[in-house]
């Protein structure tokens, strides 16, 4: 081998290795944003959730390291305190290796296990965004120099417009959700919200399935409205502690509610029932996944929000049963959210008449 080609391959391998230098270089130089859930990644707010997300991200024209965690394996199992430990133990594992400049936290228990260590008077501080439904001053995130994020509200002021429209009168109403830290939330706001001329009864939170079917039997009579709040991840009883498909009870409260029912969730509607009016997964997804790059482009924190959108569900079916009409711009709103359900095996393609 000649030196003149011994030369030429010694510069071809430093301008490889240089190269290489440079794109490692690049890449750890890039803002990281860690997306981390409280659910797995199979369950179905979870991903509408991701999808807004990944809407925001669309937007981002600057250079970005993005990744996924999520602190439970399977969105149908009860955790324990020790598993939400060992699961915390290694989001924080995650965190501490990989080094986000940014930190998008998804859920109560996320929150509740993992959120409130983050926290810190340093503006510098690595940063979280938080998207909860809970009072961020359980957190201590409200005042804190590195965290802002997105509250989860419910669309309470929309589901009493809609008592408006289907009853011309004060009505009693029932709200009646799960024994958890989402159901909890839940009953604050429920309890805290101005319901005006109707009268809300005392929220009832059930541990288990059966708990929420005799509930259910137990608002006949009592109420005229049964606001069907979160209801996914419930045991089926004490003796067994698996989770009930959140379909099967939407499908059952609805078949056995003698109040209309309406719900705060979207499964609801696509398990087979008449109404829900629910806060936007995928709309919270996208609003928290702006803020989260505005976080890792801005010298100066975004301040916190309270969510913006809600869907609304209608099936056509169970609602006719109940003999209501309703406005055409709410089955509009439906059709345009892939809520609108002329029965529970798919969307309807086209609107019913305004009932």
């Amino acid at each position: 081998m000649t030196p003149r080609r011994r030369i030429l391959i010694a510069c071809l391998c430093t301008f490889v290795l240089l190269l290489f230098a440079l794109l490692i270089a690049f890449n750890h130089a890039k803002p990281r944003l860690l997306v981390l859930h409280t659910f797995s990644e199979d369950g179905h707010w979870e991903q509408l959730f991701d999808r807004g997300v990944q809407r925001a991200l669309a937007g981002n024209r600057q250079p970005l390291a993005v990744r996924w965690h999520y602190m439970s394996f399977s969105s149908a199992e009860v955790q324990s305190n020790a598993e939400w430990q060992a699961a915390s133990a290694r989001a924080r594992a995650v965190i501490t290796s990989w080094k986000p400049d940014v930190v998008l936290i998804v859920g109560e228990e996320a929150q509740q296990w993992l959120g409130y260590r983050y926290v810190s008077d340093d503006p510098r501080a690595q940063r979280l965004v938080y998207a909860t439904a809970e009072d961020p001053q359980r957190f201590g995130y409200p005042g804190a120099a590195n965290v802002t994020g997105v509250r989860e509200l419910l669309p309470l002021a929309q589901i009493r417009d809609l008592l408006a429209v289907l009853e011309a009168r004060p009505l009693r109403i029932q709200a009646l959700g799960m024994a958890d830290p989402t159901g909890e939330v839940e009953r604050d706001q429920v309890q805290a919200f101005d319901w005006q001329d109707h009268r809300l009864a005392p929220v009832r939170l059930v541990e288990t399935y059966a708990q929420w079917q005799q509930a259910v039997r137990e608002a006949e009579g009592q109420a005229d409205v049964l606001l069907v709040l979160s209801f996914a991840g419930m045991p089926r009883s004490a003796r067994e502690p698996g989770v009930v498909d959140s379909l099967e009870v939407a499908r059952w409260t609805e078949a056995n509610a003698r109040p209309l029912p309406i719900s705060v969730r979207e499964r609801f509607v696509q398990g087979g029932g008449a109404l829900a009016i629910a806060p936007s997964a995928e709309g919270l997804g996208e609003q928290a996944g702006r803020l989260a790059l505005q976080a890792l482009r801005d010298a100066t924190l975004p301040a916190p929000q309270d969510s913006e959108d809600f869907a609304v569900g209608v099936g056509l079916q169970p609602l006719a049963r109940r003999g209501y009409r309703l406005p055409g711009i709410y089955v509009q709103a439906a059709r345009a959210a892939q809520l609108l359900f002329r029965d529970i095996s798919e969307p309807a393609s086209t609107p019913a008449p305004a009932r």
